[in-house]
This record gives structure tokens, sequence and C-alpha cells, in this order.
């Protein structure tokens, strides 16, 4: 195997694999990646316990030439860090010996001891034949609202379906909802290409999409194919092949979780509020912060006995209902602050001991984001 590949090219395509790859542990037998040249194009994959990975680049992309075919798979994390310390534009690999790996750059040379290909779990290189659950979704959709569900999902495996995000294909909508099954929900929708007018429904891990979202940020593609079936995720770019298990199980309803009736309804700027929240839960003791409305302003408390407190305030855009007081989890509401991408954003109080929604202000727009107060002395 000879192959000359640019460094930028090179280093993009081992990022992606290697995070299917690099939660497996150190010197695991699963914790690799194969290289395979084959015809005129290269692949460059790995697979881990919940990802698979496989990128791969054609002889029509001018940063890349192939001399002659073959593969080797080596250890993931030396084939990381070595591609990334490289300088030189231009990488040469080569396989001369077998299972020996030579990797040239200007004045670096390196050479990797490989494993055998049988001793790894196997990517195949065949093409997947096409399924009627298959549908199309706009890149520049998918990623935003994946970052804004999936980090409401539960972090703990008491409830393993909590661990993922639920996913539903209805008509040509994309339905993403995640809760951790005791202080918040998130849930949001994006228009799909979907002719086929198939109907599905599966839980993702949470982790997985994350790290998927960051994926697809990077490649460039303005659409993304999406298979399904009752074992795995596929989403599919023209360089980028990426699987994902699916966590069984049947997801609760959520839709008796959003209260339908409220006292109170504000208008405010996102990042004003977000910063405004910055601050206060600096001196937010177990991040508590209490959120106070009265004749169109917005307070935010927070204090610790041993340190002290702070309060700021911010003028509300609009104000319909009562005047009220509730305490949250700050550091909940900035970290979906800061995935939403809107100007304004409308919260709506539906009582003391009942969760706040967050919502777009803008009609077109389909999300919402649940928090449950935390009950103090005072409430």
């Amino acid at each position: 195997m000879l192959i000359h590949i640019s460094r930028e090219l090179l280093v993009k395509a081992i990022q992606h694999v290697y995070k299917a790859v690099s939660n497996n542990g150190r010197g695991s037998m699963i914790s690799v990646i194969n290289i395979l040249v084959q015809n005129e194009w290269i692949f460059i994959s790995g697979t881990g316990t919940s990802l698979a990975v496989q990128y791969k680049v054609c002889t029509s992309d001018s940063k890349v030439r192939i001399f002659n075919q073959g593969s080797i798979t080596c250890q993931a994390n030396y084939l990381y860090e070595i591609s990334r310390k490289l300088v030189d534009d231009i990488v040469i690999i080569e396989v001369i010996e077998q299972r020996i790996l030579y990797i040239t750059s200007g004045s670096t040379q390196v050479r990797l001891n490989g494993m055998l290909h049988t001793d790894i779990p196997y990517f195949s290189q065949n093409k997947y034949q096409q399924t009627t659950n298959q549908f199309i979704v706009p890149c520049n959709l998918l990623v935003p609202m994946i970052k804004q569900v999936a980090g409401v999902a539960s972090t703990t495996d008491a409830k393993p379906v909590f661990m993922g995000v639920c996913l539903e294909i209805q008509g040509s909508q994309l339905t993403m909802i995640a809760t951790d099954g005791v202080v918040r929900m998130a849930r949001c929708s994006i228009p799909i290409e979907n002719d086929a007018g198939w109907t599905g429904i599966s839980i993702i891990p949470a982790t997985s999409l994350i790290d998927i979202a960051k994926m697809l940020t990077n490649d460039g593609f303005t659409d993304v194919v999406i298979e399904l079936n009752h074992y795995e995720i596929r989403f599919m770019t023209p360089n980028l092949l990426i699987k994902s298990a699916v966590i069984e199980g049947l997801y609760p309803s959520t839709r008796n979780l959003v209260p339908h009736i409220h006292v109170s309804e504000v208008v405010l700027d996102n990042i004003s509020f977000r910063q405004l929240l910055d601050r206060v839960s600096v001196l937010a003791g177990y991040h508590l912060v209490t959120m106070q409305i009265s004749e169109g302003r917005l307070t935010l408390l927070s204090n610790t006995a041993e340190i002290g407190g702070i309060s700021d305030e911010l003028d509300l855009k609009e104000q319909s209902g009562e005047n009220f007081s509730i305490t949250i989890n700050g550091k909940f509401l900035i970290s979906t602050l800061r995935c939403v991408n809107e100007d304004y954003i409308r919260i709506r109080f539906t009582g003391s001991r009942s969760p706040i929604l967050l919502l777009p202000v803008r009609e077109e727009r389909d999300w919402l984001f649940l928090l449950t107060p935390v009950l103090t002395k005072s409430s």
C-alpha cells in the first residue's frame, strides 16, 4: 500500500473516526483504526462500543494520490496523536512489510506496528442496500437540534432509555425528545424529505448523537441521509458513514409533562438573559437562582451563605399575566440557552410548583424546553 495525502485531509478523517474508538480504553483490541486503499478510494474506519465511523476520500480529490492498494490496522491513539503533530503539507503512508505502517512527512519518519485485520471488529466496505426507512435532513437544522435536545438526557443508567434521545419520524417532520426523567425535558421538530412517507420511532444514545453532531458540523455538506432499523441508525454524507447502536425499550410519553395552562408569560432578549444568568450564577449555591418577574422587569438573585450574594436586572420585551417568583437550577438553564439560536425567547410560568416553559417567539420554530423548579422554604 502506498498513498500520498494532504495532512489536513488525513487529520480531518482520523479525527472523525477517532470519536468512535476514543472511549474504549487504551490498549483495547477495539481501539484501532483501519486504513483500506481499494480501487480509487481510501477508507479510514473505526468501530467503538456504540459508534462506528467510516471516512472515505476519492482520487478525484487533488489532495490524495494512490499508487498501490492494500490495508493496515493500527492502534487508534498513536495514529491520532501522530497525525495531529505532523507539520508538512504532504503525508506519505506506506505498508512495505506485513503489518508495518510507515508514515513520512517532511523530516518526520514514523513506524507503527499494525494488527491482523481478523483481530478486530470488521467494518464492512460493502455498500448498504437502500431501504424505505430513509429520509433526508438539512444539516444546518439537524446539528442545532441535536445540540439543543441531547444535553438534557440523563447521565445515569438507572433507566437506560432516559440516557437516549427519542427520535420520531412522521410524514415530513422529524422530532427529537429527551428528558432526565426528573428535572428537564426538551423537544424540537424540523422538516425533512420523506418521500416514502415512512413513520418510525427509535432511541439513540445521547452521547453518540453529540459526537455525531460534531462530525457533521465539520463535514461541510448541506444534507444528511438517515437510515433507521431495529438495530442501528446510519448518518450518511458523501464522505461519512456513521453507525450508532440504538437503545432497546419503550420511551415514556412526555406529552403529559407539558402544562397546557399558564398564568404568566414574558418575552426577553436571549443573549442578555444568558449573560445575566452567567453573572448571577457565579455566587449561586448548588446552582440555585431565583427569578422574579415584576412590572416589566426580570430580577435574578443568588447567594451562598459562606461567600455572599448577587442580584441583577433585565428589562422585558413583553409581559402578560401576573408577577411571579421561582427558583431554578441556573446551570441547567444556561446550558439550554447556549444551544438556542434565537434573538428572543418566550418563558411561561405555570405555577410555583409547576415547570417553566421556554418556547420560541417565531411561529415557524418548533421547540420546547421544560425546567422543573426547585422547592425552597419560601416556596
